[in-house]
């Protein structure tokens, strides 16, 4: 009984961590200012620069991330969890992966804040993606106790009698 109290606490601390994780990821682009300046077009108005539409789809995906998060306190099911879980570390990537030059990018100087803004999205998402694959392994511990050990067995019923006059042959 004690070692499911700590699988308990093992996955409320999992819970709380990837909850708090996307919380900073959705608070980051508004508490830590990316670049506030746009590129002046030749009609006078400021266009945003990469930057600007960059932390818009990092927000995008950290509401999502933090959806994830919420629905690990509601999915009770071990193969539910795993799969949120794995969302969580795919959203995590996509997190990491939009900064970059190839994907949608930043400034081209790296003294501009965007890029320190960039940081601190790289450090929760990666925090998160590590907490995603605990989660997913912790389901897939819990998931064993409750899962027949071959799969592809049969289970066993007791066939009922046939009636009488009445034979199970085909002929």
């Amino acid at each position: 009984m004690g070692s499911l109290t700590k699988k308990v606490k093992v996955q409320n601390l999992s819970n709380v961590v990837a909850c708090a994780l996307a919380v900073a990821l959705v608070a980051t682009p508004r508490l830590i200012p990316s670049c506030t300046h746009g590129i002046a077009a030749a009609s006078g108005a400021s266009i945003p620069m990469r930057c600007h539409w960059t932390f818009q789809v990092e927000f995008l995906l950290a509401v999502a991330t933090l959806v994830a998060a919420g629905a690990l306190w509601v999915v009770e099911h071990f193969e539910a969890r795993r799969v949120v879980a794995l969302g969580l570390v795919l959203l995590a990537l996509l997190i990491m992966a939009v900064p970059l030059p190839w994907v949608v990018g930043l400034c081209g100087n790296p003294a501009m804040a965007c890029h320190q803004t960039a940081h601190w999205f790289w450090l929760w998402s990666g925090l998160l993606a590590v907490d995603g694959l605990v989660i997913a392994v912790c389901s897939m511990v819990k998931g064993r106790e409750s899962v027949p050990l071959d799969p592809w067995e049969a289970p066993t019923r007791p066939h009922p009698p046939e009636p009488k006059g009445t034979s199970s042959c085909c002929a």
